[in-house]
């Protein structure tokens, strides 16, 4: 029976006489929260202290509602005492409840109940209701005490307190929160009146924490700061800042101890820990250096700072912070941490120190510091109090930037000074500027005079060395040996070879190093007989040319000196660069391997050209081509050269302890990257040519675990070389994760971060997340996927970028993607961004034009222009390989060559790109023509040709003019690898035919170098192409590319010599020029040939010759199709020219077919492939389609599926194609329109309607009609 009319019907009017107790005796499930209206207030408490009737917030509310707010204080004076009794019995819910029902009706904040009523209900009905307080109802708590006076906001915390250890750490979170914002309103601080602020808050927050420094400073917001502060004692200020994790922002401490007049006497008598002390001196460091008396700032140094000078940082001595630094906190500074900083466990060197005195030194009045009015400031130690210790770091451009020729002479002759720069630590620059003023006034004083070290500066005139005696040029020669630390100068050697008359074994000796110096005129004029006896002179010498080292193993060979053996090859040391491959070529493969086994030979070999490089490791390969004998065998720098289709390792042979020593190309490390999957070898210690192998296809069999341990392995590494990845592996990489991504980003290749959704970023870890991505190559994404702006456009959101001048901190958090940002935000930026832009591979034309307008301004470390040196262009790093007129305008010619003789060695030894080296001659090289009937420059000779920065200073007319034909055959090979532009390259070409009218010989063709790109057809028909030694030297890609034809012309000549033919060695060095071959050449090509070549580049067939190389590529590697894996991995180069049914074949092999390569089948091949063949195809790598459904190619693939299907791979693509819409009979007949899965709407005219910018197809009227045909026929169908 329904307990209301059960009440009704046995108690009636007698109802409220009754006692819940007995409605409980009489009805044993009698449930009172369903009848709460009908209940007293006594019987309502009665059924409130039995912790069995109430379950739920919705009990509690009946009850509550059941009674008026007026009777609250009865109702709990008789439930609270049984909650308390019973706590355990009442769940937190429930006493939540009540405390809510209080909250809201009970009017505690109301000034109609006095504060004694108020701390009733607080300390007794309210207090067994608080045990266990849910965190949601702090606040309301607080805002009751916020309307109340002080002493009910300090009881309710007072009360909190003593149930404490029954809140959660939530519960205590809002308690602790709560009390700091009663704290800042809205009345501030209103229960503070004097005394210690410290001891106040302690009373304030009881155990419920104290606040942090940040939260410490926001309490001083309404009251100076300094009043308050100061009524902190420096042991109470000492024992807060003891207290764990209490400083959370830096600033906030600075502002504290900023507004503190104790600072010092706090810095003198409280210890604190060391990580403290690493947050107090950023914070008192600007008072340091900005206090203007001598004694004050000793006192400060000595005494208060004593124990914090120790946790200086990079930052801290930075000139952005020392800048405003005065004269005395400056030289002390310098002065500490010259002889007392311990730099073993700082963020910075001594060099990073010097950095700062070089900025400080220039920013001010010459010299910088030295006052002779000041007693403290005119001492003329200048430079030891000024740069001490530090000086090794000087430069020259730096010496005169700080103090004028003029006024070095007062500091020259003190005494302390001199001992500094007598240091052999002094840089040879400076020790050099001596030598300049020498030679300024006698240009004929000859080198041998001048005194230790000076002997070893640059800046002697070349000519001095060229114009001595024979005898004195040995000398000089033998001196600057001892004192110069072997260090060989080309130019140098080359003047004072010019010297010598005649060559000797003794001479030689003599000359060693710099034998290189003689040219190859001298060369030839010595005896063979003294070249052979001098052999182990001669390979000893490390800066010989191909055509020097050629020039002499023809001389001894000739001779009759034999090069058969391992004996014979060691002997030559490192002439064995200019050992032919014909005669590698008959050395038996067993003198070969017994010569790789040293390691100077394989050293002097690496100098070889890769021909050689190649043939010696075919020889080794022929002794054992087991796949783990032949790589015991290669040497490890060798490696590179072993056909990858070798490096199929049956099961379990692979060893990969030797496999990683070894260097390897993608394509190699790829072969037997599957192998890794067996091996226990350390993942962590895979060197990057293992790890490079990586691909979707290759990790297949792998556990997920394994692959992601090689994925982190190739994150970035301190002192390891990055792990060098395609676009299509780290996508790979990527998709293999699924989505299952850390937050520590740092454990993931950099270049892999770029392909990284927002929705993989958690909000508060996108800068660390953007820090991580700054170690990126930007250059590696495809242009198509416009990442660039995407991820900078997420840069902007969480870095809060909101306009073009990004700060010091925003541009080292974006890191390299400051590579490609336009000019106008590098204009606008901290100057900072030239020292990231160094990193950038490449440049636009606005970017440039950036950088040139921000140096310009005067406003970076490198200064104003008028105070650049060629030191500032050293600063400057790759930068000015960019830079335009505007910008080299501003040096002298003296200048710009002083600065090439170094940049432009570096810029070969990268191997830069031709065009771009081109394009820097262009500017850096302008010069005001003036005419002349003849050379008025200077005669290019072998002493000229040895600068560096050749054939700086020269335009074209005095080029051809000043360029004899003699001088050219002699020096052919230096100045075709100086000279980079087209115009001087075509003067050089038109002068060789000159000197050469039946033709140019092999060995000649063989040093051309980037000459031969500027060649004609008709150029070309003259040289003589007839081994493989020329034609791979032809072929070098760091000396730029060639058209079609030119290509197509030099492998046709070499083609036409008897005997020759594309093998192995030839596929090798004309790669991608096989596409500048006709089919019919093509065809000639083994299938041996193409297996044991390196996979050959074929991006640029014709679709015809693509087919050609995927028959001979098929058929070579068809013995490798028991793994399916080495097979595809061998032929995916290839498969441009693959048909169809090959490539559904690969379909069902679990390939995971990556993005490059599915876009560089036939088109054909791809319109024909159905979604579930691209599914199998791509495996791994289908997420990649969504990526790239922008690319053309892509796009037209998908565009000819329909959507019912693409929406079975579940990745958002979305196709053109519209469907045929055919009829379907219904239930009752009716026709009904459904989608068919089969058949594409085809119109042959153009669509005619525009409906919202979307064009519409029009309806084709035979489609109708078949369509009407249909139905019509499903109709007559159906059963009567």
């Amino acid at each position: 029976m329904d307990d209301s009319l059960w009440l009704e019907d046995n108690f009636g009017e007698f109802l409220s006489e009754a006692s819940f107790q007995d409605f409980l005796s009489l009805k044993n499930n009698f449930r009172g929260v369903d009848v709460a209206n009908l209940l007293t207030v006594g019987q309502l408490s009665q059924l409130a202290a039995i912790p069995s009737q109430l379950t739920s917030q919705e009990d509690v509310a009946k009850v509550m509602t059941a009674i008026n707010p007026a009777e609250f204080g009865a109702f709990f004076d008789e439930v609270s005492p049984a909650i308390e009794a019973q706590s355990a019995n009442y769940s937190t819910e429930v006493k939540s409840a009540f405390i809510l029902a209080v909250f809201a009706r009970g009017n505690l904040s109301s000034s109609a109940v006095t504060d004694e009523d108020f701390l009733q209900w607080l300390t007794v009905r309210l207090r067994p209701l608080f045990v266990n307080l849910s965190p949601s109802l702090v606040t309301p708590l607080f805002q009751i005490g916020i309307h109340r006076n002080c002493n009910s906001s300090k009881e309710i915390v007072n009360l909190l307190d003593t149930l404490r250890l029954t809140f959660s750490n939530n519960t205590k979170e809002e308690i602790y929160n709560n009390i700091v914002i009663s704290l800042q309103g809205p009345t501030a601080l209103k229960c503070y009146k004097s005394g210690s602020f410290y001891t106040y808050l302690k009373s304030s927050f009881l155990g419920f924490g104290f606040p942090n420094v940040s939260t410490f400073v926001s309490l001083l917001s309404t009251t100076p700061k300094t009043e308050l502060l100061n009524t902190i004692s420096p042991a109470d200020l000492g024992n807060y800042l003891r207290q764990p994790n209490v400083i959370n922002v830096q600033s906030s401490l600075c502002d504290i101890l900023n507004n503190y007049n104790k600072t010092l006497a706090f810095l003198e008598t409280e210890d604190v820990p060391d990580d403290v002390k690493k947050q107090i001196l950023p914070c008192v460091w600007p008072t340091a250096l900005n206090i203007n008396q001598k004694i004050e700032v000793d006192v400060w140094f000595e005494i208060g700072l004593k124990n914090y000078l120790t946790f200086l940082t990079k930052n801290l001595i930075s000139f952005t912070e020392v800048k405003n630094a005065s004269c005395y906190a400056f030289q002390k500074l310098v002065y500490y941490m010259g002889n007392n900083f311990t730099y073993n466990t700082s963020n910075f060197g001594e060099a990073d120190v010097y950095d700062t005195i070089r900025s400080y030194l220039t920013a001010g009045p010459e010299p910088r510091c030295y006052n002779a009015t000041d007693p403290y400031l005119n001492s003329t130690a200048w430079f030891a109090n000024s740069i001490g210790n530090f000086v090794k770091f000087l430069t020259l451009g730096d010496l005169t930037s700080f103090v004028s020729a003029t006024q070095i002479q007062i500091f020259l002759t003190n005494t302390i000074n001199l001992e500094l720069f007598s240091s052999s630590t002094v840089t040879q620059t400076v020790s050099n500027y001596y030598i300049t003023q020498l030679f300024q006034f006698n240009p004929t004083f000859n080198p041998i005079n001048l005194p230790g070290s000076f002997l070893c500066s640059s800046n002697i005139p070349v000519l001095a060395y060229s114009s001595i005696s024979e005898a004195d040029a040995l000398n000089v020669l033998g001196r600057r040996q001892k004192l110069c630390n072997g260090t060989d100068d080309p130019e140098i050697s080359a003047a004072l070879a010019s010297n010598i008359k005649t060559v000797t074994q003794q001479t030689l000796v003599d000359l060693g190093s710099a034998s290189s110096g003689l040219s190859i005129s001298q060369i030839t004029s010595v005896s063979s007989s003294v070249l052979v006896s001098s052999l182990s002179t001669l390979g000893t010498v490390t800066t010989w040319s191909q055509s020097q080292v050629t020039t002499i193993i023809q001389s001894i060979t000739t001779s009759g000196f034999q090069i058969n053996s391992a004996a014979s090859l060691l002997s030559l040391g490192t002439l064995v660069s200019g050992v032919p491959s014909k005669t590698i070529g008959k050395i038996p493969a067993t003198e070969i391997l017994q010569a790789s086994a040293n390691t100077n030979f394989i050293s002097n070999l690496l100098t070889a050209p890769t021909v050689i490089q190649e043939i010696v490791v075919q020889k080794i390969i022929s002794l054992n081509s087991s796949p783990a004998m032949m790589v015991v065998n290669v040497p490890d720098a060798l490696a590179t050269a072993i056909p990858p289709a070798m490096l199929v390792f049956p099961q379990g042979t692979a060893d990969i302890n030797v496999l990683n020593k070894k260097t390897w190309t993608p394509d190699q490390s790829s072969m037997f990257f599957s192998s890794l999957a067996e091996t226990t070898f350390d993942i962590e210690q895979l060197s990057p040519y293992v790890l490079q192998g990586f691909t979707c296809t290759v990790v297949q069999k792998m556990k997920t675990s394994k692959i992601r341990q090689l994925i982190q392995a190739c994150r970035p590494r301190n002192k390891r070389a990055k792990v060098l990845l395609t676009e299509s592996q780290l996508t790979c990489m990527y998709n293999l994760l699924g989505g299952s991504l850390s937050q520590n980003f740092t454990d993931y290749p950099a270049d892999m971060l770029v392909y990284f959704s927002s929705q993989n970023i958690q909000k508060n870890n996108c800068r660390s997340y953007l820090s991580a991505l700054g170690a990126a190559d930007f250059s590696v994404v495809s242009s198509a996927l416009n990442k660039a702006s995407q991820l900078f456009g997420e840069a902007r959101t969480c870095l809060g970028i909101n306009s073009r001048n990004l700060s010091k901190d925003t541009v080292e958090v974006l890191g390299n993607m400051v590579c490609t940002l336009d000019g106008s935000y590098i204009e606008n930026s901290d100057p900072v961004i030239l020292e990231k832009l160094k990193t950038c591979k490449d440049f636009s034309a606005s970017q440039v034009a950036a950088m040139e307008t921000l140096l310009l301004s005067g406003n970076t470390s490198y200064g104003i222009p008028s105070t650049w040196t060629s030191q500032t262009l050293v600063d400057l790093g790759i930068l000015p390989l960019y830079l335009t007129k505007n910008f080299w305008g501003h040096f002298s010619k003296g200048t710009k060559r002083q600065f090439l003789k170094s940049f432009m060695p570096s810029l070969r030894a990268a191997k830069t790109k031709r065009t771009t080296m081109k394009s820097f001659f262009n500017q850096v090289n302008t010069l005001v023509v003036k005419r002349a009937a003849g050379c008025t420059v200077g005669n290019i000779t072998q002493v000229t040709l040895s600068d560096e920065s050749f054939p700086f200073g020269y335009d074209l007319a005095q080029f051809d003019l000043c360029l004899d034909v003699p001088v050219l055959k002699d020096n052919l090979e230096s100045i075709c690898q100086k000279v980079d532009d087209d115009n001087f390259q075509k003067v050089i070409l038109n002068k060789l035919n000159q000197a050469f009218p039946l033709g140019i010989a092999d060995q000649d063709v063989q040093i051309l170098g980037p000459v031969s790109r500027a060649a004609s057809l008709d150029d070309i028909s003259k040289w003589n192409i007839s081994t493989i030694d020329t034609l791979g030297a032809l072929m070098k890609p760091e000396d730029g590319t060639w058209t079609t034809e030119q290509s197509k012309a030099i492998i046709n000549e070499y083609l036409s010599i008897p005997g020759t033919s594309l093998g192995t060695t030839e596929l090798n060095v004309i790669n991608a020029y096989v596409c500048s071959l006709d089919a019919n050449t093509l065809k000639t090509i083994s299938t041996e040939s193409i297996r044991n070549a390196q996979l050959l580049s074929v991006s640029s067939c014709s679709a015809e010759q693509k087919m050609i190389l995927y028959e001979l590529s098929n058929s070579s590697f068809s013995t490798y199709r028991n793994s399916f894996s080495d097979f595809y991995t061998l032929i995916k180069a290839y498969l441009g020219g693959a048909p169809l049914a090959d490539i559904k074949g690969l379909s069902t092999q679990n390939i995971s077919m990556a993005i490059d390569t599915f876009k560089s089948l036939q088109l054909d091949v791809i319109k024909a492939l159905t979604v579930n063949d691209v599914r199998a195809l791509m495996g791994s790598n289908l997420p990649n389609l969504k990526l790239f459904e922008n690319d053309t190619i892509v796009q037209t693939w998908i565009n000819r599926q329909l959507q019912s299907d693409l929406d079975t791979l579940g990745l958002g693509l979305v196709s053109n194609r519209v469907e045929v819409i055919t009829p379907s009979p219904t239930s009752n007949g009716n026709v009904l329109l459904t989608s068919a899965t089969s058949a594409k709407v085809t119109s042959t005219t153009q669509a005619a309607s525009i409906f919202n910018g979307v064009e519409l197809m029009k309806p084709s009227p035979f489609l109708f009609l078949a369509a009407l045909l249909t139905a019509l026929q499903q109709m007559l169908q159906r059963p009567v």
